[in-house]
């Protein structure tokens, strides 16, 4: 098969660096060139082998590592830091990203972030991004000390760093030198263990797209806020000799994520199923057939749906769990989960419900990240539907909470996603692309970033771009709610698709101030003039006193002659600002 494309995976790096090299080659040269091989042959290579990584590259004082597992990664290069001593000491920097493979090398973003962290360690220190500190925290015998953001030569954007301080057990919660706020008492993340797909047959394919699904599954998993992800490498000896189950309980996981692979000439077959460990119950399962032409593109395909799809049938489980539970029974993060149900329903009664419980959270957890990101999402959801503001400075508060947590959480894609929505009802275009670009970037997988990429897109006047974001959005989570077919119906009337736009309200459940709208379009583009007349007065009797002049949502492009198409056709159909 033809590679049309460089390879990219998401990788965890080690950067190692000898102290003082240069001054030792002057004054011993055999005896250092000797004493670094040695250390090499005794402890390098043996710990690399054995934590499943590769060297890419040896640099006369240095290695760039790579490995398929972030714990493994950390534990690898405490292993060097422990047996290293006051002849060979070594400065190490570990991180996980995005990498570019050719031949045997690699490149990228995710190989320079680590050699800087390296560049800028102590003698004898190990200094991690903040990614791998939240998939390594309280699965490796360290505590890490939070050094807060750094800025490092040639990186864009400040970068939280954290060094490895001792040997004791660390918990994100336990922190040493981690502000409180981080804690995020409101919301827990779930804890899954990816088991290493199986595969069905001899073939090499399937053999090598089961290993690969795994390997980018797990690294993919870490860029979700939602998870903490056990990696396969760490678990592959307990979960040969336990079982996948049973492994999971030992590893104290929540869920544990399972697959098949199967390859049949050019079609793939790919079955996944999540389990609830406690329980054993299946929470979800899908099969995914596709044609296997790029091996590369299959494999990111396949595990941006399931990774998106994992998110939110998480979110749906824990919806369940609550249903029966009143109000005052629920725990914090439970208050979360039915917050955010009440949110999502997408009307104006619901949100400010919402907003009562994100509220209460705040008060609780002040300097909590994910309380404060569901408070201003509410306002962001009234200014957008046009519906009465909870407060009258909704737009500012909002901006300016968001850039507060930004400038603590700079990775977190949800905020970037947020933010990139204030900008546009703020009127700066080219902030809100820019901040949903990098929301895409911090996670390419989530369905939620890839929607917000696709709307900032189609508020910006780029309709064909949006389009195709959108409906990739859409297609990747099988759990995607009814939002995404709502902007993407708005998206199909700007491209003149009305038919395409119109079908999308077959399967949409409720009617909501924001669907009638979009599906009031669709009828004017159709010509079916009378229906929308009809849809429109049906508007008027459920949203009495709302102005549409106030929705930001159809008054945020960039072009005016976006709008001016919009408003055209809901005066036809009898409504006007």
């Amino acid at each position: 098969m033809t590679k049309t494309r460089p390879e990219r995976r998401l990788a965890a790096i080690v950067a190692a660096d000898v102290v003082g090299y240069s001054r030792m080659m002057e004054q011993d040269e055999v005896g250092t060139l000797n004493r670094l091989k040695d250390f090499e042959r005794k402890v390098v290579e043996p710990a690399v082998e054995e934590h499943f990584g590769r060297i890419v590259k040896r640099m006369g004082d240095g290695y760039i590592v790579q490995f398929q597992s972030i714990v493994s990664a950390v534990e690898c290069a405490m292993e060097w830091q422990k047996a290293s001593d006051a002849q060979i000491t070594f400065r190490i920097g570990v991180n996980l990203g995005d990498v570019i493979v050719e031949d045997d090398d690699i490149y990228g973003e995710g190989v320079n972030l680590a050699a800087r962290l390296e560049s800028v360690a102590n003698p004898g220190e190990i200094l991690v991004s903040e990614d791998v500190f939240r998939q390594s925290g309280g699965k490796v015998s360290a505590t890490f000390q939070d050094l807060g953001e750094k800025t490092l030569k040639n990186i864009s954007e400040p970068v939280r760093v954290f060094r490895l301080a001792s040997d004791e057990p660390n918990s994100p919660d336990t922190l040493a030198g981690r502000p409180a706020d981080d804690a995020q008492t409101s919301w827990k993340v779930a804890t899954v263990l990816v088991s290493p797909f199986r595969h069905l047959g001899s073939g090499g394919d399937a053999a090598s797209l089961a290993s690969g699904l795994t390997e980018t599954l797990a690294a993919a998993l870490a860029h979700f806020e939602e998870f903490k992800i056990i990696d396969p490498g760490s678990a592959t000896h307990k979960i040969s000799n336990l079982g996948t189950l049973d492994a999971g309980r030992q590893l104290g996981v929540e869920y544990v994520l399972e697959g098949l692979v199967q390859i049949s000439g050019q079609k793939v077959r790919v079955g996944v199923q999540l389990i609830d460990v406690a329980s054993g119950s299946r929470v979800w399962s899908d099969t995914i057939n596709r044609e296997f032409e790029d091996a590369f593109e299959l494999q990111d395909d396949i595990t941006a749906f399931v990774a998106s799809t994992m998110s939110d049938a998480v979110g749906e489980e824990w919806a369940k769990a609550i249903l029966a539970k009143p109000d005052a029974a629920l725990d914090p993060h439970e208050q979360m989960i039915r917050g955010l149900q009440l949110l999502h329903r997408g009307n104006p009664k619901d949100c400010a419900n919402a907003r009562a419980f994100f509220d209460k959270l705040v008060q609780s957890d002040p300097n909590g990240m994910f309380p404060k990101l569901c408070l201003c999402w509410t306002y962001a959801s009234e200014l957008s539907g046009g519906w009465p503001l909870g407060r009258e400075d909704a737009l500012e508060f909002s901006l300016r909470e968001m850039r507060d947590l930004m400038r603590r959480y700079p990775r977190s894609a949800h905020i970037h996603r947020l933010v990139s929505r204030l900008c546009i009802f703020d009127g700066d275009h080219a902030q809100g692309v820019a901040h949903a670009e990098r929301a895409y970037e911090l996670n390419p997988y989530n369905s939620d970033m890839m929607m917000a990429l696709g709307l900032a897109k189609l508020w910006n006047g780029e309709h064909d771009t949006a389009v195709v974001l959108l409906e990739k959005a859409f297609s990747t989570n099988r759990y995607a709610p009814d939002v995404f077919k709502i902007y993407l119906a708005l998206a199909y009337y700007l491209t003149s698709r009305f038919d395409d736009g119109l079908k999308l309200f077959d399967s949409i459940e409720g009617t909501t101030s924001v669907t009638q709208i979009y599906r009031i379009l669709n009828l004017v583009g159709l010509q079916q003039i009378e229906e929308a007349k009809a849809e429109a007065q049906s508007w008027l009797n459920n949203n009495a006193g709302l102005k549409l002049g106030d929705a930001q949502s159809i008054n945020s492009f960039r072009h005016q002659e976006d709008r001016e198409q919009i408003f055209a056709a809901l005066r036809m159909a009898g409504l006007s600002q």
